[in-house]
């Protein structure tokens, strides 16, 4: 489904090109890929999720860096509740379990994501982290880079909580489509777990 021919979307400068690229050849691959995600997270956890795809309606001049798709248990929209993200860059794909700054109560889920530590240096640590989706920056998961994300969630106003994996375009498994999609799925399920204990909160 996802290959490296797909990044040849950024390659065109205009804003109504790579819009044009981004909904005729990339947005059905989400579609489809973005249903086998829901089918899949409404097993694993007997919830109903809404797949929301990037439009760019607020664009009028620069084309956009980046699109994706999103899962959330709500219908209106992602942003404001914990969810899960699936996109491009020009030379990634990234995978996150995000909690953004537009949720009105971010900061009483600190608490929480901090009593889970040892837990996330354990079970994740071939995973990334971040803490602003708008940047290509990323961290390994160690000890001190999770304290950093921790910190910036809990005590900045734009600080974000992002846990997933990054698949830069020269990954060996774009060689192999069907792996790189087994791969990225099995990189979100991974993280139900913690989106549960989160949404349970």
């Amino acid at each position: 489904m996802f290959t490296r021919a797909d990044f040849e979307i950024f390659d065109d400068p205009t804003l109504k090109g790579r819009l044009n690229k981004i909904y005729t050849e990339l947005d059905p691959k989400f579609e489809v890929f973005g249903a086998q995600l829901q089918n899949e997270l409404a097993v694993a956890t007997n919830r109903e999720f809404t797949l929301h795809i990037a439009k760019h309606l607020r664009r009028f001049k620069n084309p956009p860096m980046n699109t994706w798709m999103a899962l959330s248990e709500s219908s209106r929209g992602y942003k404001m509740m914990p969810h899960f993200e699936v996109g491009f860059w020009d030379d990634r794909i990234f995978v996150w379990f995000a909690l953004m700054a537009e949720m009105p109560d971010k900061t009483d889920y600190a608490p929480l994501l901090a009593s889970q530590s040892e837990k996330l240096l354990s079970d994740f640590t071939d995973y990334d982290l971040s803490y602003d989706h708008m940047t290509k920056q990323k961290f390994p998961m160690s000890p001190d880079n999770l304290q950093l994300i921790q910190d910036k969630f809990a005590k900045t106003k734009k600080g974000e909580w992002l846990l997933g994996k990054v698949y830069l375009k020269d990954n060996p498994l774009f060689d192999r489509p069907e792996a790189l999609m087994a791969d990225i799925q099995t990189t979100l399920l991974k993280m139900v777990p913690l989106y549960e204990l989160i949404n349970a909160k």
